[in-house]
């Protein structure tokens, strides 16, 4: 063998190792991200009627979702385990009658939006409202009904419901890019019959390939 394909060799074989060992580095610290923010998802509902007094907070005492445990059914109150974007979703069949239904998502006793629905007569409507927000650690959310609304849900029917998720955290999102900044992996790539592979990941393994093809070359040459 050549000095030049020495040369060209240990070139490569540097450039591989750095590669491997930027991946390798890269790796842990994504997964000790996700680790730390976690999954946060809950979805409860209220049995029976929320009729015409004050409810705040509205307190759903049926659990059907609560992964993370960040919503307190003893209170009707959930918090936020970390800081981030969080979505979250307010449901209620309305009673028929005449009520000045407005309902309000509080965050730490402030309010931060406002639904209303009005119906009269024999008329009956589902009414869904949806709030957007960034939390800090520890903040707090829940949902106020005002005097004089009105929703109505049996113990099974799960008309009234409360449901929440955690969208980003500490910089990464549930989507696996990086909120808050343009600079990510492209999005994972699919071919027939193949595992996905992110941009990233992706490029590594064909520069793996191609350094094994070149020095099988460099060796039989």
């Amino acid at each position: 063998m050549s000095c030049t394909k020495i040369c060209s060799v240990i070139g490569v074989l540097c450039v591989s190792s750095w590669v491997r060992a930027d991946l390798a580095a890269r790796i842990p610290r994504q997964t000790s991200a996700k680790q730390q923010g976690g999954a946060v998802l809950f979805f409860v509902a209220h049995q029976g009627q929320l009729r015409d007094i004050l409810f705040d907070p509205i307190i759903f005492n049926q659990v059907l979702v609560n992964q993370g445990s960040a919503y307190n059914n003893n209170n009707g109150v959930f918090t936020a385990p970390v800081a981030g974007i969080y979505q979250f979703v307010f449901a209620a069949q309305l009673c028929r009658g005449d009520h000045s239904n407005v309902w309000s998502f509080m965050v730490n006793g402030e309010r931060r939006m406002s639904c209303h629905a009005q119906l009269s007569g024999g008329d009956t409507n589902l009414n869904t409202c949806y709030f957007m927000v960034e939390l800090q650690k520890d903040d707090r959310v829940w949902v106020k009904q005002n005097v004089g609304g009105c929703a109505w849900a049996s113990t099974t029917s799960n008309t009234i419901t409360f449901s929440g998720v955690m969208l980003a955290s500490e910089g990464m999102s549930t989507l696996e890019g990086k909120y808050g900044s343009g600079s990510s992996c492209p999005m994972p790539t699919m071919e027939k019959n193949r595992t996905p592979v992110s941009g990233c990941a992706g490029w590594s393994v064909s520069l793996s390939i191609w350094v094994s093809l070149l020095l099988r070359y460099l060796i039989t040459v």
